[in-house]
């Protein structure tokens, strides 16, 4: 198993100001972020990453949300994850904003299961991630600056190997988060 590539130029400005990570996670190639004194996140004393609580309307403002689609537009799919689940965990259950969190946090982690060659758990985790952005964008097409059907689209098109046994590449294909 290897590093994430690096995205390259994707054609997407940045939405957040916040610096990236030194490298990009991966499960038993690098230091675990937070417990590894390596990690490019430890601190000794455990902070909280809850989110204090939020409205989907503050999209524009909410750093946790931009940095997390800077972070996943970036192939930073564990800190993708790391950086939304503090908004999820503070979501009403239930809502459509905390299902499309979810539905984008499993989204990210189908894509670091896929780089690691873990097909069953890319498979499952991708399926429920599009059903769960599918159920939020039919409460509201578009949220947080999303449109989520035409994420929840291009990501059915680029999973559609799994349904075959393949694994998509980790690349140029992996869909990309537009805010508008």
């Amino acid at each position: 198993m290897t590093d994430l590539p690096d995205a390259g130029d994707r054609h997407v400005a940045r939405v957040s100001r916040q610096p990236f990570p030194p490298y990009r996670y991966v499960p038993g190639v690098r230091p675990h972020p937070y417990r590894d004194p390596a990690g490019h996140s430890y601190r000794p004393q455990p902070i909280s990453t809850r989110h204090p609580p939020w409205h989907a309307e503050q999209w524009r403002t909410l750093e946790a949300w931009l940095y997390g689609v800077d972070l996943f537009n970036n192939f930073y799919f564990w800190e993708a994850h790391e950086a939304w689940e503090g908004l999820w965990a503070v979501a009403d259950r239930g809502s459509a904003p905390a299902v499309m969190l979810q539905g984008l946090i499993q989204i990210a982690a189908a894509l670091l299961k896929t780089h690691m060659g873990v097909l069953a758990g890319a498979r499952t985790l991708s399926r429920e991630g599009i059903d769960k952005l599918r159920w939020a964008g039919a409460i509201e097409r578009r949220m947080l600056g999303l449109d989520l059907a035409a994420v929840a689209s291009a990501f059915v098109g680029y999973f559609e190997p799994l349904r075959d046994g393949a694994l998509p590449a980790i690349g140029p294909a992996v869909p990309v988060l537009r805010l508008r």
